[in-house]
C-alpha cells in the first residue's frame, strides 16, 4: 500500500532517473561551475626593466657521457654495490675497473666447466680421427663430422667464457653512479638497464637559442654559466663545444652545448643553469613582461601530443573567467619573460595555478602580486 500512497512522487522520481541517464544529472555542469582559486599578476611594459638587464636563457645540466648499463646476459643480481649486501647509492664516485654489479656466478661457472669438458673430449676425438684418417681407417665423412663437433665445442667454450665475463659490469672510466634501477636478488633480462653511470669531471650545459642569437656562439669560445644551485657564487667558466646547424622542429631553437669543468664534483646532473647572451632583442612598443610561471603549453585542434610544446599561451582573467591566450615570447629577464604578441599592458594573467585551468573556466582571484620593479 505504501507503494501506491504517492504515485505522482514515484512518477517524478522515475522521470528524474531517466533524465540522469540521458543527460548525466548535470554533474558536468556543476563541475564546470566550480571556481578555481588562482593567483594573478598584471602585465608590465618594458619600461619596468632595470638598467643593464640582459637576455638570459635557461639551460639543463648533464654529466658528460651519461650511460645506462646492463648485463649482456640474464640472471639473478647477486651484488650491485661496493660489497655484498650494500647497494650503490646515487652520487657514489667509482674508479675505472670497479666491479659495479655481478650476477650469481654458479650457473655461469658450471656452464663454463661443462663447455671445457666437452671441448677437451671433442679435441681428443678429432686428433684421434685425424690419425685414423691418415691410415685410411675411417672415411673422410667421419673425419668431417668429428671436426664439426670440435669447432662447435670450441665455439660453445668461447661463448661460456664470454657469458662469465658478461655476468659482471665494470666501470670503464672514473665516474659517478647517477641511478640504480634494480636491487640485489632481482632477476634481470639481457640488456635490461641496471645502473646509470656518468663522468662528472666535465658537465654539459645544453640550451636552445633563437636564430638571432645562435650566431653569437662558436665552438671553442669561453662563456660564463650561472648554476641555479649556487646563487650568489661567481659564475662557472665554460667552453662552447657544439653549435647546432638546424633548428628543432618543435621550438624552432638551435641547440648549443657548453662544457664546464667540474673537478670537485659540486655540479650535479639535473641542475638548471642560466646563460646570459648580451643585449635584449629589439622589441616593438607593444611588448610586455610577465612572470615565467604564467606560461602554459597546449595543442591546437588536430595536433598530436608531440606538438604541444610548440604552442605557448597564458590565461587572461576577464569577467571571472580564465581565457587562454596564445602568445609569442622573447627573451627571459630575471624570473620574467617578454611577450612580443598576444597580450597588452595592464591585462591580468594567471601566475599561480595556470597549469590546472581550461579555457573558459571560472576562477576566483586570491591576490594580485605586482612584478618587483
Amino acid at each position: 500500500m505504501a507503494c501506491n500512497k504517492h504515485p505522482r512522487l514515484i512518477d517524478a522520481s522515475l522521470l528524474l532517473v531517466l533524465l540522469c541517464v540521458m543527460f548525466g544529472c548535470g554533474k558536468h555542469r556543476e563541475q564546470q561551475a566550480q571556481k578555481m582559486a588562482v593567483q594573478t599578476d598584471t602585465t608590465k611594459t618594458l619600461d619596468s626593466l632595470r638598467s643593464g638587464d640582459d637576455a638570459a636563457y635557461i639551460a639543463m645540466v648533464r654529466a658528460e657521457n651519461e650511460t645506462d648499463l646492463g648485463f649482456k646476459v640474464g640472471g639473478i643480481v647477486d651484488i650491485i654495490g661496493p660489497e655484498p649486501g650494500s647497494d650503490w647509492n646515487e652520487g657514489t664516485p667509482v674508479k675505472a675497473g670497479t666491479i659495479l654489479a655481478s650476477l650469481k656466478q654458479p650457473d655461469f661457472v658450471n656452464a663454463l666447466n661443462s663447455a671445457k669438458a666437452q671441448a677437451e673430449l671433442t679435441t681428443k676425438q678429432f686428433e684421434r680421427f685425424r690419425k685414423l684418417r691418415e691410415s685410411d681407417a675411417i672415411s673422410q665423412d667421419e673425419l668431417d663430422v668429428s671436426e664439426a663437433r670440435y669447432h662447435t665445442a670450441q665455439a660453445q667454450l668461447d661463448q661460456a667464457n664470454q657469458n662469465l665475463q658478461d655476468s659482471q659490469l665494470r666501470a670503464s672510466v672514473d665516474g659517478v653512479v647517477l641511478a640504480r634501477y634494480v636491487n640485489s636478488g632481482v632477476t634481470v633480462a639481457a640488456g635490461q638497464r641496471v645502473l646509470r653511470l656518468a663522468q662528472n669531471n666535465i658537465m654539459r650545459i645544453e640550451l636552445g637559442l633563437p636564430d638571432r642569437l645562435v650566431a653569437l656562439f662558436s665552438p671553442g669560445e669561453e662563456i660564463d654559466v650561472e648554476i641555479s644551485a649556487f646563487e650568489g657564487r661567481p659564475p662557472f667558466r665554460g667552453r662552447v663545444s657544439e653549435v647546432g646547424v638546424a633548428a628543432s622542429q618543435d621550438g624552432r631553437l638551435f641547440r648549443v652545448v657548453i662544457k664546464v669543468p667540474n673537478p670537485d664534483g659540486v655540479i650535479r646532473s639535473g641542475m638548471t643553469a642560466t646563460v646570459r647572451v648580451g643585449d635584449l632583442a629589439p622589441l616593438s612598443s607593444g611588448a610586455v613582461l610577465v612572470p615565467l610561471s604564467a606560461l602554459v603549453t597546449f595543442a591546437l585542434p588536430g595536433q598530436s601530443r608531440t606538438a604541444e610544446s610548440s604552442q605557448l599561451a597564458v590565461f587572461v582573467v576577464d569577467g571571472g573567467k580564465a581565457l587562454r591566450r596564445p602568445v609569442k615570447t622573447g627573451d627571459i629577464v630575471r624570473s620574467s619573460i617578454i611577450i612580443t604578441e598576444g597580450l597588452k599592458r595592464g591585462e591580468m594573467v594567471v601566475t599561480g595555478g595556470a597549469s590546472f585551468l581550461y579555457d573558459g573556466q571560472l576562477v576566483e582571484v586570491l591576490q594580485n602580486i605586482p612584478i618587483a620593479e
